[in-house]
């Protein structure tokens, strides 16, 4: 479960003399369906806020339209409402080409290395919910941690797991397989 890829440095030092068990390069920093959500999302805001807007300007498509200073109000409330989802489908566009960073599975903990930013992980902080998909090739993976923020549902607090995303990755359902023990012996 070791690729051929080389190691940084910064990750030698943070896993140090511990035994490494699986060593990945992961190719997305989000699964590919993460980000398709979020491009829908901005496409479906985009469209309804394209018709409620047109529904009120209806003088644009029976050609009668000309711009005056009275309607640049209107454009602006339009563009306005129109941001959000723009920015969230650029958002999911981006998503799309974020490369994944380097992943190391040891007997005590995983170490997270993207963009820069090193994160550390006991095993004794993962739930036993891990979502793996995909196929024999590639897979994705979905840990979730006992740690994340609360958030009001129906008048009741509720536990948001804090989320390690891990795409297009090789192995994934051998890697998932060991992670589980690790987590199952660690709790």
């Amino acid at each position: 479960m070791i690729e051929n890829v080389t190691i940084p440095d910064i990750l030698k030092e943070a896993v140090g003399a511990e035994k490494i068990v699986f060593l990945i390069k992961a190719k997305k920093d989000q699964p590919i369906r993460n980000c398709l959500h979020v491009i829908g999302f901005g496409l479906f805001w985009i469209l309804v806020i394209s018709l409620i807007f047109s529904a009120f300007d209806w003088d644009f498509f029976s050609g009668d339209y000309t711009i005056s200073v009275k309607e640049i109000p209107d454009l602006l409330y339009f563009s306005l409402f129109l941001f959000p989802g723009i920015i969230c489908f650029l958002l999911g566009v981006f998503g799309l080409f974020k490369s994944g960073g380097y992943f190391i599975g040891t007997e005590n903990k995983l170490v997270c290395y993207r963009w820069g930013k090193m994160q550390t992980y006991p095993w004794e902080e993962f739930t036993n919910e891990i979502e793996v998909f995909g196929n024999k090739n590639h897979g994705n993976i979905i840990f979730k941690l006992k740690t994340g923020v609360y958030i009001t549902r129906n008048h009741r607090k509720v536990l948001s797991n804090t989320k390690i995303n891990i795409g297009d990755i090789l192995y994934a359902f051998e890697i998932v397989n060991y992670c589980r023990t690790m987590i199952n012996q660690k709790q």
